[in-house]
Formats: structure tokens, sequence, C-alpha cells
């Protein structure tokens, strides 16, 4: 039986039907890695070694969740200030594009174990996780967003902004094609400061996952360097943070009244032939009292603040309904 106070993690690949889970040892040759929003602020870098095993998955009750305090979930007028405090710094230039989150608190009852199979089930496209650390607490998620994956010297990231219902049959705006712009930008950048070499991308085309529809690029290289640094080099891209990286990141500490901590940071697996990293989007903290949600999206020139709470909202119940009682 596992010790209730070791990290526990268990993950579902994207497209897959197995339950994959990392059996502790410092000499695997599979790590699993947690890698927080913010590189240099209070939440470690995680990272376990061990060998990857098929699981059923967690069984009901095995998580010995930690009782902190409920958390107050960002009203709408909160985050139309805060789009609106974007648009200004990007009216005057300070910014090209920042992105905006909010968090919603639900009082639930409902097992983090439970929740992990609902999104299985939800999102067959996304990677869903669960993650259990003593000192960090409790992650659980289903996100669509790669950051890496890589197969000895063939790399492949995408670059994911725009976001609108599968019932929407309005086309894409200008707004929404210039979002997703500065992310593919901001990855053709990283790679050739990397020395990437024969990049070449596919799209941008429409992306399904879940009842939502992203506009996504997919972009491909060779790469020689260390993957870890190109995947530290790759984050947080545009699509989760803002550009100019560090302006955008000095907004977001000061406007979000919530600690972001792991949400858009990346996590995933990496081994001696490759590695897979996937954005902590779609995304909570669980604690004895509830669930803390977590959603954004990006400002550019030409947002709308009522039509970025809506497109936060249905982010959010693209998977709140597995967290509820």
């Amino acid at each position: 039986m596992a010790d209730r106070n070791s990290p526990q993690l268990w993950w579902r690949p994207p497209g897959q039907a197995e339950i994959f889970t990392l059996v502790p040892d410092e000499l695997g040759t599979t790590s699993f890695h947690f890698v927080p929003f913010n590189a240099k602020g209070t939440s470690d870098a995680l990272r376990w070694k061990g060998h990857v095993v098929t699981s059923d998955g967690p069984a009901d009750g095995i998580l010995n969740l930690s009782k902190n305090p409920a958390m107050a979930s960002t009203s709408q007028e909160e985050h139309l200030q805060m789009v609106q405090h974007a648009l200004r710094h990007i009216e005057v230039g300070t910014l090209d594009k920042v992105v905006v989150s909010r968090t919603q608190w639900i009082s639930s009852r409902s097992r983090p174990e439970q929740a992990f199979q609902k999104l299985c089930k939800m999102h067959p496209r996304a990677l869903v996780y669960l993650m259990h650390h003593p000192q960090e607490g409790t992650w659980c998620g289903a996100t669509p967003e790669l950051l890496l994956r890589a197969q000895q010297h063939d790399v492949h990231t995408v670059s994911l902004a725009g976001t609108r219902s599968q019932n929407d049959s309005v086309q894409w705006t200008e707004k929404e094609r210039l979002e997703q712009k500065v992310v593919t930008d901001h990855i053709l950048d990283v790679l050739a400061q990397q020395g990437a070499e024969d990049v070449a991308l596919e799209g941008p085309q429409d992306r399904s996952y879940g009842d939502l529809v992203h506009l996504e690029t997919r972009v491909s290289a060779k790469y020689k360097g260390p993957l870890d640094e190109l995947a530290m080099a790759l984050h947080p891209t545009p699509a989760v943070c803002g550009r100019p990286e560090q302006e955008a990141k000095a907004f977001i500490q000061s406007h979000e009244r919530h600690a972001r901590t792991y949400y858009a940071g990346f996590l995933g697996w990496s081994s001696p032939l490759g590695c897979a990293y996937y954005v902590n989007l779609r995304c909570a903290s669980w604690t004895k009292d509830g669930v803390q949600l977590f959603a954004g999206g990006g400002i550019v020139a030409g947002s709308e603040p009522a039509s970025e709470w809506a497109e936060t909202e249905a982010k959010l119940q693209s998977f709140a309904p597995a967290f509820q009682d």
C-alpha cells in the first residue's frame, strides 16, 4: 500500500484509455515533473523518479487531503476591472497581450479520486491527471494544451489560443486570430534562439476539446539540445502569461488577488528517449473543505471585458461538473 505521506500521482494521456502511475525509485528511468507558473515564486518545481506502470486509477479515499482555509471566488466586477486595466496597458504600449485569470471556489464534499475518473470520461482528448503532494497539496485537471513533446531529436509543440463554443457558428474574429498569432510568434522566437532547425507549421485550424473550440497551430522542429532547457524557455507561453513576458508577469502579480502557484505551470514526464509536457490548464486545487478552480483568457487590443468574462465562464463549466457533489 502507498505511503499516505508520500507524493502520489495518476495520469491518462490524450486519446488513450489506459491510466498510468509512477512507482517511486531513484534508479528509475522516468521522471514526472510538476512546475509552477512562476519558476522564481514561492512554489517549488516538483520532480519524482521512478517506473511507469499501468493502473486502475486511484481508489476512493486513498488521499489524505489537507485542511486549508476556503478561498474566495473572483467576482465578475473584479475580473472586469482587471481586463480594463489590461486594456489600458495595451493601449499605451506597455503590453501586447496579457492573460487575466480568475478563480471559483466550490464547497464540495466530492473526492478528487472520483473527479479524476469523471474527467477521464468528459475529456478523452486531454491529458487528465491527479497529483497529491504532502506539502504542495492536491491538484487535478484536464488540460488540452501541449507544451513540448519530443522523441530523440524530433520536437513538437502547439500554439493554442482563442476560445468559442462548439455551438457557436460565428467565425473567428481578427482579435482572436491576433491572440493566437502572438503565441505562435513566441514559439518561433524561442525555437530560433535555442538553435532548433527544420521548423515547420501546420495551421492554424480549429481544435475541439469537450464543448469548446480553440485555434491551434502545430509546430515541429529538429532540436539537439537539452529538452528541459527548451521546455523552460517555452514556459510560460503568451497563451498563459503574455508578451512582453516580464511586463505581463508583473501585471499578473500586481492585479490578480489569487496566487496561481501551479495553475498555468506545466506537468508531464521525461525519459532518456524524450518527454511529454502539458500546460496546467482546466485545473483545480483541492482541500478538505472544497475545490479552487482556475480559468483565464488572453487580453489583446479589441478585447471586450464582458466577452472575456463569458469566456472564463465557458472554460470553468467545461470541467467544473467533475468537481461538484
